[in-house]
């Protein structure tokens, strides 16, 4: 769900974004379904789930969660990411934020035809919406929350997840920050140029 971040971390090549918005999507093994290109895409989301689903980070943050909550965690968190990356985005970024929003959504529109039915209502939504910029704001990030919970429900699966309180629970909030931003092991995004991006998805 941390659509900004894994758009990020593909770099400048234009199948590794568009593979990182179809990992949310394609499941099992790689058959070659897929051009190899946007395969390696898929490859990259994977490993940086990996990576960020086994940092001692991400599990500090999973106490906050109730056993019925636990399943929800991966993904509220994810959209928590995206909130800070948001955030912080002048920080250390090389450009900003709306230029690389710009760039990522001329990207999907272009290869449109590649999407998967879910990954491309996703792509229109992000396009639409403006979404890689507005991560940022509570009430997008609530938004989300809401339409998690009303998926969640109508499955039967897990529990709603609990309100966003984006006002009232600021040290939860600032604590968190604090301990992902403070990890010196995040991923670096990659170096520029297609083949760069290409040997970091493997």
């Amino acid at each position: 769900m941390n659509h900004l971040a894994h758009f990020h971390l593909a770099g400048d090549c234009e199948y590794l974004v568009v593979g990182a918005l179809l990992g949310d999507y394609v499941k099992g093994p790689l058959t070659g379904a897929l051009p190899q290109a946007l395969e390696r895409g898929v490859r990259l989301h994977r490993r940086v789930d990996a990576f960020t689903d086994s940092h001692e980070r991400l599990r500090a943050l999973r106490v906050h969660f109730g056993p019925g909550e636990r399943r929800l965690a991966g993904v509220v968190t994810d959209l928590f990411f995206d909130y800070l990356l948001t955030r912080h985005w002048s920080v250390s970024m090389p450009r900003r934020c709306a230029t690389s929003a710009t760039r990522v959504c001329a990207i999907l529109e272009r290869h449109a035809a590649a999407l998967s039915p879910p990954a491309a209502r996703q792509a229109r939504r992000i396009v639409e919406y403006d979404l890689l910029c507005r991560y940022g704001e509570v009430d997008v990030l609530e938004g989300a929350l809401k339409r998690l919970g009303k998926c969640c429900a109508s499955r039967r699966r897990c529990v709603p997840p609990p309100r966003w309180r984006g006002r009232g629970s600021g040290n939860s909030r600032r604590r968190s920050s604090t301990s992902i931003r403070s990890s010196s092991r995040w991923p670096a995004r990659p170096s520029s140029g297609p083949e760069a991006a290409l040997s970091a998805a493997g």
